[in-house]
């Protein structure tokens, strides 16, 4: 996702220095002329602008997702079942619920007893697609990823042994398993091969954003039209969201680890221990971003709109804090924020843009 599109995609940076000729001298919309620059097939639309040298691809519809078969099948059931966890309090779908993006609509993962996690819950319609995964990439695979909420203290709070030994003694698991592997026995290798089978069937649900990559122009109104372009444009938005999930997949610092302070959350540096990840968190899909807030990793954004306000704010250079005694070297935010210098209407329409993601 983070390469180049099939058409060899990569931002030369010449359009930020030209006038939109969709833009009137006083900065009002000419709506007709977005509409004629986004009748055709997105391959057609004008080129985003994005920095030179900066890999990026096409919006286009998600990939169809694979046939159901055995493992998955085993892997929905599983993916649903409170009893993986230790006390039978807490399912994958308690974190990743069809309905909310397969995010859980809280700013902060709860899992079993009711303890709190440090991040939101991640929505999974990127996984099938992320080399890694977590908001720290922290698993290589979806097999290692699905294991990991299963044995921590603050989600399941169990054992893939001690799950095993469960799922061996409920008598309606043995027909799942045998018809996924050919043999009755749970293992801790099937289990996580199943729940990665049935992440891997995960697709983002239709909206009309889908209505209007399929063809159907009237699909959005002239506000979201609006909010497309400046999505593509002024906004910098396709920087790190492009392609069929709005994302690069990649890390990138927005200046929200909280450094030196209450609430301090490294990012990917906790797990590679390397300083060029300090502060840095995975790009989220934008797809159905609408239905999974509130928003960032740490849940501290409660609006879209809100969102869009943060970014028309913040720049690389903005100041940053770092706290008392030895602290590694302070993040550095990422090259690629701008202040964007969006006006209210434009605001209001690129918010309205990702409500229908």
């Amino acid at each position: 996702m983070a390469q180049a599109g099939a058409s060899g995609a990569v931002g030369s940076g010449a359009a930020d220095m030209a006038a939109d000729p969709c833009q009137r001298e006083r900065g009002e919309w000419d709506t007709a002329c977005l509409r004629a620059r986004y009748s055709g097939a997105p391959v057609d639309w004008p080129r985003p602008q994005i920095d030179a040298g900066l890999a990026w691809q096409e919006m286009a519809p998600a990939p169809a997702a694979p046939a159901p078969d055995a493992v998955s099948t085993l892997g929905e059931r599983l993916f649903f079942d409170p009893r993986l966890s230790r006390k039978g309090q807490v399912a994958c779908a308690s974190c990743h619920q069809p309905d909310k993006a397969f995010g859980d609509g809280r700013p902060l993962a709860i899992g079993e007893d009711g303890l709190m996690g440090m991040r939101r819950s991640q929505t999974l319609l990127a996984a099938p697609f992320a080399p890694r995964l977590f908001w720290d990439g922290r698993a290589a695979s979806l097999e290692q990823q699905a294991a990991m909420p299963i044995a921590h203290p603050r989600e399941m709070n169990h054992t893939l042994p001690e799950l095993v030994q469960r799922l061996a003694a409920l008598p309606e698991y043995a027909p799942l398993f045998e018809a996924a592997y050919g043999r009755p026995q749970p293992e801790a290798a099937g289990i996580t091969r199943a729940l990665a089978a049935f992440v891997r069937r995960i697709r983002p649900a239709p909206t009309a954003f889908d209505d209007f990559l399929a063809g159907r122009r009237n699909a959005l109104d002239d506000r979201q039209l609006l909010g497309l372009h400046l999505f593509r444009t002024k906004a910098r938005c396709m920087h790190c969201h492009h392609g069929p999930l709005l994302t690069d997949l990649g890390f990138h610092n927005l200046n929200l680890s909280f450094f030196g302070r209450r609430n301090q959350d490294l990012g990917r540096f906790e797990f590679t221990r390397d300083p060029q990840d300090l502060g840095t968190f995975r790009t989220p899909s934008l797809r159905n971003v609408s239905r999974g807030g509130p928003w960032m990793h740490n849940g501290i954004m409660p609006s879209l709109e809100g969102i869009v306000r943060m970014y028309n704010l913040i720049e690389a250079g903005f100041p940053r804090r770092g706290g008392e005694g030895p602290q590694p070297p302070a993040p550095a935010p990422s090259s690629l924020l701008r202040s964007l210098q969006l006006t209210p209407e434009e605001i209001t329409a690129l918010a309205a843009f990702l409500e229908v993601l």
